[in-house]
Order: structure tokens, then sequence, then C-alpha cells
């Protein structure tokens, strides 16, 4: 059976919601610092992030208020997210964070099919490899701009974050699992969202220098 009950259902949007407003950040910060195919890869990266959480979290929130048990919801989970985290990963290869030479690019676009099978390990090893690079690349970033609060946030977030992905490995629908979960989640989503402003806001410092 499963232990989720309202105000477990109703905070696990919190931290999918702190995910959408550290992505905004650092959409803002890497549009005039990507190629258009970057961009578009990685924003369409981040959405389908977002989206996977707020699919699971809606699934939940329609279970526990016992208005259905829609699982394709919840089935959609992994294969959506570590999808998401691929297409950011490939899109942040090679970003420099300097601003990008010329403004005339080639127009992209890509078709994207998402697979759903039964098994979890390909889309977790998907996902723990996307978050390596996402988080890495942020990193990266941060020091090279000596901004060590900046990288010691999304370092959080990217430890944060695999063991969120050990948790969901590992995971026995028991109440105490499920609120470890949220609370590991919100953890990583607050270093990430505070990792983005941060960031954006150095970008923002040295465009006005410039």
């Amino acid at each position: 059976m499963l232990e989720w009950n309202l105000p477990l259902a109703l905070l696990d949007i919190v931290p999918v919601a702190l995910f959408f407003l550290g992505c905004i950040e650092l959409m803002k910060a890497f549009y005039p610092r990507m190629t258009q195919a970057q961009y578009t890869l990685f924003a369409s990266g981040g959405t389908m992030i977002f989206l996977a959480g707020m699919l699971k979290a809606v699934w939940k929130l329609l279970l526990v208020m016992r208005i259905c048990d829609y699982s394709m919801l919840s089935d959609a989970f992994f294969p959506v997210q570590s999808t998401g985290f691929v297409l950011t990963a490939v899109s942040m290869a090679g970003i420099t964070g300097k601003k990008k030479k010329t403004s005339e690019e080639k127009s992209f676009s890509a078709l994207l099919a998402v697979p759903l099978v039964e098994t979890k390990l390909p889309f977790i090893i998907l996902t723990f490899m996307g978050t390596t690079v996402f988080y890495g690349t942020l990193m990266i970033l941060s020091f090279r701009r000596k901004a060590k609060l900046t990288a010691v946030f999304f370092i959080g977030a990217y430890i944060f974050s695999v063991m969120q992905i050990f948790l969901a490995v590992k995971f026995d629908n028991s109440s105490v699992m499920n609120w470890m979960a949220e609370f590991v989640n919100l953890l990583a989503q607050a270093c990430m969202v505070s990792g983005a402003f941060s960031l954006h806001k150095s970008f923002k410092r040295e465009e006005q220098v410039a």
C-alpha cells in the first residue's frame, strides 16, 4: 500500500517549482551564451525534467484525494526525466560561459520520441549520466568565474540529486522512504535554484563591467 497523504503530495510540488525557477534563471543566463541549437536542447531538456516532476506530483494528488489512479502519469516520470537530463547534458557540451560570437544561427529542429518500457534501470542510468554532466558543467563554469559559493550550491544540488537517484533504486513505498525522498529532493532543488540565481547574477555583473 502506498504510504502517501495530502501534505506529502502537496510537498512534492515544492521541489518541482524550485527546479522550474532555477531552470528559468539558467535559461536567462545561457541564452546569449549558447547557439540556437544548444539553447533549444537545453530549454527542451529543462522543460521535460519539470514536466516529469509535475506529472508525478499531479498523479500523487489525484491518488491521495481518491479521484483516480492514472498510472500513466507516474510511468512517464523516468522516461521523460532521463531524456530531459540527456538533452541538457548534450546542450552544455563545450559551453564556456562566454557570449556567443554571432547571432546568425541556422534553424534547428528535433523530433523526440520517449519510449516507455517496463524496467526503470536504463532511465536511471541516463538520469545519472545527464545529472552528472549537467551539474558538472555548472560547477566548472562557477569555478572558472571564481564563484565559490555558486559552485558549492551546485555541488550540493548534485550530491542530493545522486542521493535521490539512489533512493529511487531502493524505493519501497514506505512512509519513511517517501518523506526522506521528498526532503532530499527539496534540498537538491533549493541548492539548484540558489546556484542558478547566483550564476545569473555573476553574468549580469560581468556585462555591467564590460
